[in-house]
């Protein structure tokens, strides 16, 4: 009976959780559809400030954004305030163009879109030899101490704890693959990958360095 009971009571806790998860994602996909629909409806009018005739302005915007639902893997700023400001000032360069000539608006339409994915990442450029990103400490850490103890046991704990993490650790920060690459091998978007980069950092910088 209190076996019995006891599970009744784990099963009650998880299908809690899981129904609290579901609501939580609805929340967040129903937040993020309402902010870019905000969005469109700032990028419009500013096309229509600008003087561009309504069927030219929605056609810039939705060739826009099926070329990069096209290209797959788009990027997106942390911050929704950033990514609100770069939308705008992107568009309204789009716009200003389309006044000199509307082919060349389309074409920079095209460039625009394809360089905000993950295939305009900076890190695949050949010849790139700028500081790659703010992690160079740890990956320069992991690649001069790969066989630590540290290193080990923090490998072996983050393997346990979370796959994913782990997989992300091994191709970031081993490995040194550029965002686009880690997107495509694991099915992610840029901004989750950016998400668990920053978390194994901040670990690896307060257990092993």
């Amino acid at each position: 009976m209190l076996v019995c009971l006891t599970v009744e009571i784990i099963l009650g806790g998880v299908y809690l959780v899981s129904v609290q998860k579901m609501v939580n994602r609805i929340l967040i996909h129903s937040l993020i559809l309402l902010f870019n629909v905000v969005e469109m409806v700032c990028v419009y009018l500013v096309g229509r400030l600008l003087g561009l005739p309504t069927d030219y302005t929605i056609m810039l915007m939705l060739l826009f954004i099926v070329l990069r639902m096209t290209f797959k893997k788009p990027m997106h700023y942390k911050s929704p305030y950033v990514c609100f400001i770069m939308t705008l000032l992107v568009f309204l360069s789009l716009f200003m163009v389309f006044h000199i000539d509307l082919t060349i608006c389309v074409l920079s339409t095209v460039f625009a879109s394809y360089v905000l994915t993950g295939k305009g990442n900076i890190g695949d450029m050949f010849m790139w030899s700028g500081k790659s990103s703010k992690f160079d400490d740890v990956m320069d850490y992991i690649k001069f101490n790969e066989f630590s103890d540290n290193v080990i046991k923090f490998e072996a704990k983050i393997k346990e704890q979370d796959n994913l993490s782990y997989l992300v650790y091994k191709y970031r920060f081993k490995e040194r693959k550029s965002f686009n690459e880690i997107s495509e091998l694991l099915d992610l978007d840029t901004a989750r990958i950016s998400e668990i980069q920053d978390k194994i950092a901040f670990a690896f910088r307060v257990n092993v360095m």
